[in-house]
């Protein structure tokens, strides 16, 4: 009887301990597949992430390359351009100068034309007008070559005046340079046998706009001819500017004016070179 209440007894004890390491090993079978799945998850997850950085990466690589093969092609649409701007501005400043020199032929013809007419024996051209920026605003100093336009004809005597159109208030206004205050007089005397040089300055009126340069011819005796030559204005600072031969505009509205206001103009002497023959 002793026997069997002991055993009995211990039966009582392993029975609710048998539970408790049956629940605690159940909690930790959970705690494990748990785990083993968050950790399946994760791995999942991660590889996705990874696939999906490989492709941004790849998209990344694509669309560097597609920019860097835009930047090229932009690049070689500036060239391209620049080369068309530079080719366009040679043919207009060719087609100008050729422009130019068929007004020059013009005038000699006419010349010789009307030296035929006339029965006169000489007539003087303006070779080469050539126009510098200076130092203060609307200052141009400018510089011309007469020669003389029929062979063996010697000695050439006259007067070159040199006269500005301007344009006021829409309408073309041509002044001799007397007229402008802080230029030259813009009378040079001429006595030459093959060309002569001469120099001046220009000072522009801030409230005109500045269209040709006006060299009219006065000769001294019967046997020159009267003559003019128009230059298109045109100045840049630095070096100096050869002025191309105008054909001039219609003058309907020109008004021929004495001055445009202002302190007597201050006359500086203008250098004039002698040829030798």
């Amino acid at each position: 009887m002793g026997s069997d209440g002991e055993l009995e007894g211990r039966g009582r004890h392993r029975g609710p301990f048998a539970f408790r390491l049956f629940l605690t090993i159940g909690w930790l079978a959970v705690i494990a597949t748990a785990f083993g799945l968050g950790y399946l998850l994760a791995n999942h997850d991660a590889t996705q992430a990874a696939l999906r950085i490989q492709a941004l990466q790849t998209e990344r690589d694509a669309l560097s390359e597609a920019l860097a093969t835009a930047k090229e092609g932009r690049i070689r649409l500036e060239r391209s351009h620049i080369i068309d701007s530079e080719a366009k501005r040679a043919a207009q400043a060719q087609l100008a100068e050729l422009q130019g020199e068929r007004l020059r032929l013009a005038k000699r013809v006419a010349y010789l034309q009307g030296l035929m007419r006339n029965g006169q024996t000489g007539v003087v051209e303006v070779k080469e007008f050539l126009l510098t920026e200076g130092d203060a605003p609307g200052l141009f100093d400018y510089r011309f070559t007469v020669n003389q336009l029929v062979p063996d004809f010697r000695p050439s005597r006259g007067t070159a005046v040199v006269k500005v159109v301007l344009r006021r208030d829409g309408k073309r206004v041509t002044l001799p340079l007397s007229e402008l205050s802080g230029s030259t007089s813009g009378h040079h005397p001429m006595a030459f046998d093959f060309f002569q040089t001469f120099e001046g300055r220009i000072q522009l009126p801030p409230d005109a706009e500045p269209v040709e340069v006006v060299v009219d011819i006065e000769p001294g005796n019967n046997n020159l001819m009267e003559s003019s030559e128009a230059f298109a204005w045109h100045a840049e600072a630095g070096d100096a500017i050869s002025l191309l031969p105008s054909g001039g505009e219609e003058a309907s509205d020109t008004d021929q004016v004495s001055g445009l206001g202002g302190e007597p103009p201050k006359t500086i002497p203008a250098s004039m070179n002698e040829t030798e023959r």
